[in-house]
C-alpha cells in the first residue's frame, strides 16, 4: 500500500484525535504508543509498525512485524479512532 500524503494527515489527525491530543512522537505530532494502543484492544502490533511506517520512523526492511494486508490495517486504525 503506498500512502498518500493525505491519508498521511488523515490517519495522523484521526490518531491525534483519538489520543484526545497525544503528539509527543515523531516531529510532526504522532501520537506514542502507550496512547495509540489505548484507542482499542482491536489494535495490535502489526497496525503499530504500520504507523511507525508512515509517519516515517522506519523502513520497510526494518520492520517485522507489518501487517500482511496494509490497507486493512489503515481503515481499521481509523474505524478504531472514529469509534472512540
Amino acid at each position: 500500500m503506498e500512502i498518500q500524503k493525505n491519508q498521511r494527515e488523515e490517519l495522523r489527525l484521526a490518531l491525534f484525535k483519538a489520543t484526545q491530543g497525544c503528539e509527543i512522537q515523531g516531529g510532526d505530532a504522532w501520537p506514542c504508543g502507550t496512547c495509540f494502543f489505548a484507542i482499542s484492544d482491536e489494535l495490535t502490533n502489526a497496525d503499530w509498525q504500520l504507523v511507525l511506517l508512515i509517519r516515517g520512523d522506519y523502513n520497510e526492511k526494518d520492520l517485522s512485524n507489518l501487517p500482511d494486508d496494509p490497507e486493512q490495517s489503515y481503515n481499521k486504525m481509523l474505524r478504531c479512532c472514529n469509534g472512540k
